[in-house]
């Protein structure tokens, strides 16, 4: 079982400039509407492939901390991230951003979450899930305005 979200925004900045605030751990509580604190150590500075950290997280009130990797890191083009969760649970987070015509970028952003633990609450988590990447690309889109 597996829920995703994908969604594409357009933003008034380079996918130089939207690169470097997605990869820039320090940064999320700013814009990454599912970050509760961090676990650990807080990540310093930007994350590149192999980068490893936990994020706390909240999903439907419930709290649980997640292992993060960056799987795939290509600067200005594409941020993946992989994550293992409570419960055996898994995510990820994948960000494509492209050139626009005319100036700015396209920033497409891809959350999947998953696991037999979220099956009984898949019809609830889903449209839970749609409100976060609304409240996180707004907050994207916002900081790469200014």
């Amino acid at each position: 079982m597996s829920i995703e979200i994908s969604q594409d925004i357009d933003v008034d900045a380079t996918p130089q400039e939207a690169a470097a605030l997605v990869a820039d751990l320090p940064r999320w509580p700013e814009w990454f509407a599912l970050h509760k604190g961090w676990s650990g150590d807080e990540p310093t500075g930007p994350a590149g492939k192999g980068t490893t950290f936990k994020h706390r997280i909240r999903v439907m009130g419930v709290s649980g901390d997640v292992t993060w990797k960056v799987a795939e890191s290509d600067p200005p083009r594409r941020f993946r991230l992989e994550g293992k969760g409570p419960s055996r649970s898994n995510m990820e987070v994948d960000f494509r951003i492209a050139p626009r015509a005319g100036g700015g970028s396209t920033l497409s952003f891809t959350a999947k979450i998953g696991g037999l633990a979220l099956r009984p609450f898949e019809g609830q988590i889903k449209p839970w899930l749609m409100v976060r990447v609304d409240r996180t690309t707004d907050a994207l889109q916002r900081l790469l305005a200014e």
